[in-house]
């Protein structure tokens, strides 16, 4: 644990020097890197962001609209997960959304329907960021995901884990990471069902899309980014994942070494598609199974072009460690130049 936290630590260091490492003003700016520019569609006010890091899957090979719009809430009744004689429509848990989306507006930060869960990432000033409630009357949990023209370029402005992410994913964001959390968690189930093992001991809750029904479309434009002069992509400026709220028995810690073999364990067995994180992992009182709860693509989270093989949480930290320095500080200009002309998707890409 103590080297976890050192490297962690130093990690930190390293990412809230970024702006310390700043390029001299004299020194002329490479032609071919990345930039993407942002604003609202129906907008005229453009913002612009020029990294090096930028790649060009995780900007525009992530969302998928006609997934998107294939998997949205539905409208009539949904029943409860572990009790199918009650339910409650679709209609109404949109209308609560819309609901908490007005309160938010509003400068609200405590919620008429829902108790939050998890805000740390969300800013109620600049209307962006993640937010992740709890429905009060219903057994379902909100995920709200929401960002501004000005606020997707800002990275670095996020916070300490956010700006790690966008270094070694390559631009990634929770924003566009989340799109591929139901289409991962239908790859995750096909292959619990290949393993009567895990299939009789791990299961994942149900999600669904949602969008308010005035959406907002986010036009965000990509130049020399994965040898193209130039994309252009319209997604959602605010969505939501509905998914089941899952009643733990228990949830699992990294100070109990079942735990952590069983997590890794099923990690690998799910071919690294999964964050091995360990508070992702809990036991459901109703079934007694291992709930997944975040199925977010994490090799398009992280950047991983090949498989890691995961032995120990000591190990995998240290790999994350070593790919954050040497995508932040060891990167020659051939280098990323290559990757921007010879551009490779993250492994396993749902």
């Amino acid at each position: 644990m103590r080297n976890i936290t050192f490297f962690l630590s130093f990690l930190a260091l390293l990412s809230f020097a970024t702006h310390l490492c700043a390029r001299s003003g004299l020194r002329k700016q490479d032609p071919l890197c990345p930039f993407i520019t942002t604003r609202w569609a129906d907008d005229t006010k453009y913002y612009r962001l020029r990294d090096s890091h930028f790649e060009v899957t995780p900007l525009f090979h992530l969302y998928d609209k006609a997934h998107f719009d294939a998997h949205q809430l539905p409208t009539g009744q949904i029943s409860f997960r572990n009790d199918p004689a009650h339910s409650v429509s679709g209609a109404n848990l949109s209308d609560m959304i819309e609901n908490l989306l007005k309160e938010i507006y509003d400068g609200k930060t405590r919620y008429t329907n829902f108790e939050i869960l998890k805000n740390r990432d969300f800013n109620v000033k600049k209307e962006a960021g993640l937010l992740v409630v709890r429905c009060k009357k219903y057994p379902f949990v909100i995920k709200l995901f929401m960002e501004t023209p000005r606020s997707f370029i800002r990275p670095y402005h996020k916070g300490f884990e956010p700006a790690c992410f966008f270094i070694i994913g390559g631009g990634s964001t929770r924003h566009f990471i989340g799109f591929t959390r139901v289409k991962n968690l239908y790859a995750i189930q096909k292959r619990l069902k290949k393993s009567p093992y895990w299939a009789e001991r791990v299961d994942v809750p149900r999600k669904w899309f949602w969008e308010p029904k005035k959406p907002k479309k986010l036009e965000i434009t990509g130049y020399n980014i994965g040898g193209h002069n130039q994309l252009t992509i319209n997604v959602p400026g605010i969505y939501a994942i509905v998914t089941d709220e899952i009643k733990a028995e228990r949830s699992f810690s990294l100070f109990n070494s079942e735990d952590r073999k069983t997590a890794i364990d099923i990690c690998n067995y799910l071919l690294c598609r999964i964050d091995p994180h360990i508070a992702n992992f809990l036991v459901e009182k109703e079934t007694g199974k291992v709930l997944i709860i975040d199925t977010e693509h994490f090799p398009s989270l992280v950047g991983f072009k090949k498989r890691p093989r995961i032995t120990s949480y000591t190990s995998w930290y240290l790999h994350l460690f070593v790919k954050f320095i040497q995508d932040r500080f060891c990167r020659t200009k051939k280098d990323r130049h290559n990757l921007q002309l010879h551009p490779t998707p993250p492994f396993s890409m749902p």
